[in-house]
């Protein structure tokens, strides 16, 4: 553990050196990051829409106790997670949460894996939920990769024989592409999942999409977030100095469960835009290529944010030949519980 602390340091001070070859990148991230948001800048209304069907279990979440352990990462900022374990098991998903939410969210899908005797560890990414650290915000650009990378030896120490297939949802998947890219480079101190799971997210956009989808159409009807114009003054500083505004707002819907969910902490929606370059990594077609283990990618059909043709695109990209599409009946936040039955088909079948 020391030799890894010490390692991360000298990284740091690459990164430091390293700063006026890479403020190009960042800036070119920070601008194509702000494109994809200004589209529908005017809009007050979110993308996302809670359906009556769906009411029950946000109610159930939201009322549920919290029951987590900790660990400490290499900041000393003490990250939280959730274990839903059945009697036994071989396979254990680790599971990264998206934007705005946290671990408790994906409980229904964590309950179907154990009742298919799969285990399940759900992270609360440092800022959200139960976990220390500022809201909505990274200490650094690899500061969640670090995160992952001590969360997963964690459970390897708790859990030494089995089988840890790596997997998140939106942000999350992101999340999971940038551990395996920034690690990968590191080969002492990267140990593979035994299979990856990436759920609404970490798909590159289909460059053959047609323009004219049944995801532009949702997609008119509200915003994914808004930037705090006077906030936003300060983004170009912060690529400089690391001021971290949180300028970025994640727009929910205006519904009563949602502010009960905020009420009670549940929530984050104000977002600096470090944490989402630590969240994504700098090339997602080249972080692909170093994916070379079994993976499963999950999309819904009415999805906010991807089409389809993404998840298809993407996993053409992937090296891997064991490699599986699930396209559920679902929008980007249900799929969570609508696919997990076809999950645990999968995960069963990889006979890890």
């Amino acid at each position: 553990m020391k030799l890894l602390f010490q390692t991360l340091r000298n990284d740091d001070a690459f990164l430091r050196r390293s700063l006026r070859a890479t403020q190009g990148i960042r800036i070119l991230l920070f601008l194509s990051f702000l494109v994809g948001l200004s589209a529908c800048q005017t809009s007050e209304k979110s993308i996302f829409t809670i359906s009556e069907s769906d009411r029950p279990i946000y109610a159930r979440l939201i009322a549920e106790p919290d029951s987590v352990h900790y660990f400490t990462s290499f900041d000393l900022t003490r990250l939280a997670y959730r274990e839903i374990l059945p009697a036994s098991f071989n396979t254990l998903l680790v599971f990264i949460h998206g934007t705005a939410a946290q671990s408790k969210l994906y409980l229904p899908l964590a309950d179907t894996l154990r009742q298919h005797g799969i285990a399940t560890a759900l992270l609360d990414l440092r800022g959200h939920g139960l976990s220390e650290g500022r809201r909505g915000d990274a200490k650094n650009t690899t500061a969640l990769a670090r995160d992952l990378k001590l969360f997963l030896d964690t459970l390897r120490a708790k859990y030494p024989q089995k089988k840890l297939v790596l997997g998140g949802h939106s942000l999350g998947a992101g999340a999971c592409l940038k551990y395996i890219s920034f690690f990968y480079d590191r080969p002492s101190h990267y140990r593979p999942p035994d299979a990856l799971l990436l759920m609404s997210g970490g798909f590159y956009p289909n460059p053959n999409r047609s323009s004219k989808t049944s995801l532009d159409a949702r997609q008119q009807d509200g915003a994914f977030a808004k930037v705090n114009p006077l906030q936003s003054l300060l983004l170009i500083p912060d690529l400089l100095i690391d001021i971290h505004p949180r300028a970025f707002e994640i727009l929910l819907p205006n519904d009563s469960l949602v502010q009960q969910a905020i009420s009670k902490n549940l929530l984050t929606t104000h977002y600096a835009l470090t944490f989402f370059l630590a969240a994504f990594p700098i090339d997602v077609l080249d972080a692909y290529r170093n994916v070379r283990f079994p993976t499963l990618l999950v999309i819904g059909k009415e999805d906010e944010l991807f089409a389809v043709a993404d998840a298809e695109y993407a996993l053409s990209c992937l090296p891997t030949k064991e490699k599986s599409l699930i396209v559920s009946d679902a929008n980007h936040i249900n799929v969570i519980w609508r696919s997990a039955p076809a999950i645990a088909t999968w995960l069963q079948s990889l006979q890890l």
